[in-house]
């Protein structure tokens, strides 16, 4: 089995729960996630693959890192078993990123991060996890984002809850504002949400 590959490299993990941790980065291309609002604005191009790559080529690729990030694109559009077994195997630790919008339960992974782009029961079906990342969309007023959020209070089960400023395709972060005033709001009072960034590229790296 091959694999169809955006890139693969190793930087510090600039997102979530893990920032600043070593990491290899398998970005798998493909996205069948059409309905994605964020689409347009999706600041990588994971539908266009770069190469195709075997379990062994991909093993060599991320030797000397413990901590294997497997991310896209949409993941989960590719039998993944395989190659989280085979760095299972090689004593790598597996870490997954996908929007939910298929069911990963049972995946021998050791952390799982969520971050759905289409907020209907059939676009987002994997509904607990390690970390939930929300990505705010700029147009969303305060009322429409805290709808959203009560909502997935009530829907989904993780152990840490991001909002995270939706990045450019020119590498820039435009809401911040609007990201941290919810943050660091009174409606955040109990404190479920917290702040991410893309911290990687503030510090010069992928």
């Amino acid at each position: 089995m091959k694999y169809p590959i955006a890139e693969i490299f190793h930087s510090l993990q600039g997102e979530g729960h893990f920032v600043g941790y070593p990491m290899a980065f398998v970005r798998l291309a493909g996205c069948s996630v059409l309905d994605c609002a964020i689409r347009r604005d999706c600041d990588e191009a994971p539908w266009k693959a770069t190469s195709s790559l075997g379990v062994p080529e991909i093993l060599s690729l991320v030797a000397g890192r413990a901590v294997v990030c497997i991310t896209g694109g949409e993941p989960t559009d590719h039998d993944l078993v395989p190659l989280i077994s085979a760095l299972k195997d090689a004593g790598h630790r597996v870490h997954l990123e996908t929007s939910g919008v298929r069911s990963v339960e049972g995946y021998p992974i050791d952390w799982l991060t969520v971050s759905p782009k289409v907020l209907t029961p059939t676009g987002f079906v994997q509904r607990s996890g390690h970390t939930l990342k929300l990505v705010v969309h700029p147009d969303w007023s305060e009322d429409r984002l805290w709808q959203i959020l009560a909502e997935l209070e009530t829907t989904t089960t993780f152990f840490h809850r991001y909002l995270q400023p939706l990045t450019i395709v020119s590498g820039g972060a435009y809401n911040y504002e609007q990201v941290i005033a919810a943050v660091n709001g009174a409606r955040n009072s109990r404190g479920l949400w917290a702040l991410s960034t893309q911290a990687h590229r503030g510090w010069g790296l992928r």
